[in-house]
């Protein structure tokens, strides 16, 4: 019976854990047919469209639901539609910023995870795994000693970086829809197995961010963008650490002067590459070259030196921003007061501000944190500030990064790719569930 207390319908966070109402089920009416993907905007609509179809999928699933065909068709043609960008016989692999200019683009990503999900979705996750099984040397061995290093564990926090960690890297941070499959392992072991499953991300929270290439049901996962400077709360509560006005002020007017480099030929191919441009809350970030090193060397250091050159302009005493090259970004933050003076703000720091808004307990343990890069070490070194209770898995083929996070964590776990650890926390789930388990609000197990 509705409650009249809530005449619109709506469900309460308990009554979420276990109940849809039937609109949350519906896949829109959306076909995708054989798509021409000509530009950046072709290919950003063409993958938002996937994310329409993929979210009540998942949905669909964790309910026990049925999939229809034509979803799984839609899914198909889009990776069809992008096969079409390598396969023209006039130019390979090009994609157009305009009618003069176009760049050669590396569409792998897209098309090998629209055919991870189509796979998924035929054949059921026993196949599934045998599948990407064979995409990997020492698949299986990796495997059985994540599950054994993860055997009876559940954790307090499980704190992980996406790009990379839990999501394999894309070309274009605007395609990076997450994958179905990958939504579905991760949803379940954050539900089963962890209390606070919390996202840290160095990407903007929304329009556009993290929210947008996720499709994991609402309610299981805190989401926090800008190395954890805002983010959003089970309740889909947004929250913002503070920022001093005068900062903030210089922040606007450098993305104002960043913005005005896309009109720029030579630098206009730096909104679309890679990261793009993300204005975030409390940093900027621009792509200086992508994962496929498309952008020749000389026009990526010419970007670097142009956007350093306009920090220096706006803070030449460096008294408010902090420049971090990547090598695939130009980071520019605002920064914060440390133990030693002004500091850029990481994401330990956001961690300890999310803790602060919604008290996560960090000193009962365990926990468990997981990154791919020196960046996300400062999670892994905040958690340890309250309890030894910790374990992380990082996924990485480099020996320093691995000498650093054994040395500050001897319950380390080290994986080579994203798939492996998705694989991992999946299959951890399902023994947890059939143990004790839990059900997290917005998901249905």
């Amino acid at each position: 019976m509705p409650n009249p207390d809530r005449p619109d319908g709506s469900l309460s966070r308990r009554e979420a854990g276990y109940l849809y109402s039937t609109r949350d089920y519906r896949i829109p009416e959306i076909h995708i047919g054989l798509e021409p993907i000509r530009s950046f905007k072709d290919l950003f609509h063409l993958k938002a469209l996937t994310r329409t179809i993929r979210s009540p999928i998942v949905r669909n699933i964790f309910a026990a639901r049925v999939i229809n065909l034509r979803s799984i068709e839609s899914l198909k043609n889009a990776r069809r539609s992008l096969e079409d960008v390598y396969f023209r016989d006039y130019e390979t692999s090009m994609i157009r910023l305009d009618n003069m200019r176009a760049i050669e683009v590396d569409l792998s990503y897209e098309i090998r995870e629209l055919k991870k999900d189509t796979y998924y979705l035929e054949h059921g996750e026993d196949y599934f795994f045998d599948y990407i099984g064979k995409l990997y040397n020492n698949f299986d061995q990796y495997v059985i000693k994540g599950l054994d290093f993860l055997d009876g564990l559940a954790f307090n926090c499980f704190i992980t970086d996406r790009d990379g960690t839990t999501n394999n890297y894309c070309g274009h941070y605007r395609s990076s829809i997450q994958p179905i499959y990958n939504a579905v392992f991760l949803s379940r072991f954050a539900s089963i197995c962890t209390e606070n499953p919390i996202f840290i991300t160095s990407a903007p929270l929304k329009d556009f961010g993290i929210v947008d290439v996720s499709v994991n049901p609402e309610s299981v996962f805190i989401y926090a963008g800008s190395k954890g400077r805002e983010f959003l709360d089970l309740d889909q509560q947004e929250h913002r650490a503070f920022i001093d006005p005068l900062k903030q002020s210089m922040l606007d007017e450098l993305s104002r002067r960043v913005c005005s480099l896309e009109k720029d030929p030579d630098f206009e191919k730096f909104f679309y590459v890679g990261s793009g441009l993300q204005l975030k809350f409390g940093q900027l970030t621009i792509a200086r070259q992508d994962v496929s090193n498309s952008i020749p060397e000389d026009e990526s250091l010419a970007l670097l030196e142009s956007v350093s050159g306009i920090v220096r302009e706006l803070d030449p005493d460096g008294s408010v921003f902090r420049v971090n090259d990547t090598g695939r970004d130009v980071e520019v933050i605002v920064t914060v007061n440390g133990d030693n003076g002004l500091k850029d703000f990481d994401k330990g720091d956001g961690l300890k501000y999310i803790d602060s808004r919604l008290g996560l307990d960090l000193e009962r343990g365990p926990h468990l944190v997981c990154g791919d890069t020196a960046s996300d070490i400062p999670m892994l070194k905040a958690v340890q500030e309250y309890t030894d209770d910790v374990y992380a898995i990082f996924v990485t083929r480099d020996p320093e990064l691995v000498r650093k996070v054994t040395n500050i964590c001897s319950n380390t776990l080290i994986v080579p790719s994203p798939d492996i650890l998705l694989t991992i926390l999946g299959i951890s789930a399902l023994s947890a569930r059939r143990n004790s388990g839990k059900r997290a609000c917005g998901i249905f197990l």
